[in-house]
């Protein structure tokens, strides 16, 4: 959070990145490479950044993988969500001994998407390319919203 002092008024503005640099902050303070976070079954590293959004009667997700391959994602309906696993694996480059600086993350992730509908599994189409994961799914046809109605409270 960032604070911008206009007049006698101070605005605050939520900057998600800058949790992002918070935890990294936090990392380095106790020395630790990388907080890890259970996804109930395995420890995990990181989470793939991602845009979920409705075009054209589809659900698309789009997930950024920097530097990994398609064969190390793992994409799955499962429990009516949709879920993105994988790992990104260590690569290190060292001139001589000495590290100056190590800030990419590596490790297993684990993403879930829960939807309100059901998937037919063999509707969902996958695509890897850039280090970019599309998932695209149809959409199923929206019902009619009723018109709103005061309700009494008693």
């Amino acid at each position: 959070m960032t604070e911008q002092p206009i007049g006698n008024r101070r605005i605050y503005r939520l900057d998600p990145d800058g949790i992002a640099t918070l935890r990294a902050e936090l990392d380095r303070f106790w020395e630790w490479p990388r907080l890890a976070r259970g996804d109930g079954e395995k420890e995990l590293a990181w989470w793939p950044k991602m845009d979920v959004f409705e075009k054209k009667g589809q659900l698309v997700l789009k997930a950024d993988l920097p530097g990994m391959k398609k064969e190390d994602v793992e994409v799955v309906v499962e429990e009516g969500d949709l879920v993105l696993r994988g790992e990104r694996k260590e690569e290190m480059e060292v001139e001589e001994e000495d590290l100056y600086r190590a800030e990419r993350t590596w490790g297993r992730f684990f993403r879930r998407l829960p939807l309100d509908f059901e998937i037919d599994p063999a509707a969902v189409k996958a695509s890897f390319k850039d280090g970019v994961l599309e998932v695209t799914l149809p959409m199923p046809k929206k019902a009619k919203k009723a018109k709103a109605q005061k309700i009494a409270v008693h």
